[in-house]
């Protein structure tokens, strides 16, 4: 069990800790009553289910608000507050219809404790039984938490969000301190200068550097330092288009390039400046696209670009924007490989963008923002039934997506969605990122039992 995550429900007696528990399992693990107290030890099951990401242990804590306290109380709360302590993530569980002082308590312990702080809290709003519960959180938002989820355990109101959330949270205790800072994988069609460019990385020779196209076959991998700061590079196969023949070299190189992209944390996507941008870089981007991964657009070559004018770089971005419109909203860099131009910048700008790509915007902060948000009214008033957003909260980084509780997504047509997206980006400061909302009707909260 050591070596798994551990996710830990705390509060108060009787507020449904261990009703979550067992819902989370699906199994009557934990004793459940009416009765304060009922939960005396700390339970532990292993958690492997297909909702997660990754296996972890959950625990269940005794309620630590034990009035009368004798010697064996006390060894009790120093138990679970060491085990708290010990955790990774931290499931807080608060009775929406019945506030007390113990609350109080426990959210000051997280806020104050130097230990409990640097640990992801989620605050569970627990009891939520109706719609009109669920969008009631004021009063609890006013108490200075950043994550809350109102749900109901014995109901399993909003389950899939907070699985969502668990999966967003836990920290990846996988990643040693030795490994790289962030992978990035340089893909492009053969001959775009890809092996080229890894060399001036490097600053030797690492790949073998050729004028016939298709020279490299598979993906190498190497790590320099940069800015302080280890990266590894992924220098890719060329693609080509897919062959038909399951067995041919191309076809291969096609998957190994996939799996490049799969792997890395950001890609940077190298084109001819000679050549522009065709159908089949297009292509390429879109399977960036899908899978949601940070990217920088590369033009190489530049160097080699004929009678170059004062705006020659801002036409032929134009050009290239006028192809595939979104990229007005990715970084876009020009340079030469061979020539060393404008590489140092490039990695400068995979960077940045990578540190925005790692953000986990609370829900507390997105929802500040919803809340004094000016084009709200705007937004509104262009429907007869207007578009409500109830709450919003970041579910994953990669995509960069957040999840919009609303009265209706099919009050939400692209152009409206366009413009949260927008107002979002600007807000935090994630221009360059792909950035996905994703829409619930309130009614989607529930999970029905097996």
């Amino acid at each position: 069990m050591k070596s798994l995550p551990i996710v830990t429900i705390v509060g108060r007696q009787n507020v449904g800790k261990s009703t979550l528990f067992n819902s989370i399992l699906r199994a009557q693990a934990a004793i459940t009553e009416n009765t304060p107290g009922v939960t005396r030890d700390v339970l532990e099951r292993i958690v492997d289910r297909p909702e997660f990401t990754s296996n972890f242990v959950l625990s269940d804590t005794p309620g630590l608000d034990i009035e009368n306290l004798d010697e064996i109380s006390k060894e009790i709360i120093e138990i679970a507050l060491q085990h708290l302590k010990n955790s990774d993530l931290i499931l807080h569980v608060i009775d929406h219809k019945d506030l007390r002082a113990y609350d109080h308590k426990l959210i000051d312990l997280f806020k104050k404790d130097d230990e409990l702080k640097s640990i992801p809290l989620i605050t569970l709003i627990n009891k939520v039984d109706t719609d009109a519960d669920e969008y009631d959180l004021e009063p609890f938002y006013k108490l200075g938490l950043n994550e809350l989820i109102p749900i109901s355990a014995l109901g399993r109101r909003n389950f899939p969000l907070l699985f969502q959330k668990i999966n967003f949270l836990l920290p990846n205790l996988t990643k040693k301190p030795d490994d790289p800072y962030c992978k990035i994988a340089i893909i492009g069609k053969p001959n775009s200068g890809k092996s080229s460019l890894l060399n001036t990385f490097l600053g030797f020779k690492r790949a073998v550097v050729s004028d016939v196209p298709g020279t490299t076959r598979d993906s190498v991998s190497s790590q320099f330092m940069f800015n302080g700061k280890k990266l590894e590079i992924i220098d890719t196969a060329g693609i080509r288009r897919k062959s038909k023949s399951g067995e041919s070299l191309e076809f291969y190189s096609y998957k190994r390039t996939l799996h490049s992209i799969g792997e890395a944390d950001i890609v940077i996507l190298l084109i001819d400046a000679l050549k522009g941008l065709g159908e089949f870089d297009k292509k390429i981007f879109g399977e960036i696209q899908e899978l949601g991964k940070p990217m920088v657009l590369a033009v190489n070559k530049w160097d080699a670009v004929p009678e170059k004018e004062t705006n020659s770089w801002k036409y032929f971005k134009e050009r290239m924007e006028a192809k595939l419109s979104i990229l007005k909203e990715r970084p876009m860099v020009s340079l030469s490989a061979k020539e060393k131009l404008r590489t140092h910048k490039l990695l400068e700008t995979v960077t940045e963008l990578y540190e925005k790509s790692q953000k986990k915007l609370t829900t507390r902060a997105l929802n500040d923002w919803l809340s004094k948000w000016g084009g709200k009214n705007r937004v509104q008033k262009a429907s007869n039934r207007p578009p409500k957003v109830y709450y919003a909260t970041q579910v994953s980084q990669v995509p960069f997506k957040i999840l919009f509780f609303v009265n209706d997504a099919k009050l939400f047509p692209s152009n409206i969605l366009s413009y949260y997206r927008k107002s979002i980006v600007k807000e935090f400061d994630l221009d360059g990122l792909s950035v996905e909302i994703e829409l619930r009707n309130r009614n989607e909260g529930k999970e029905g039992r097996e």
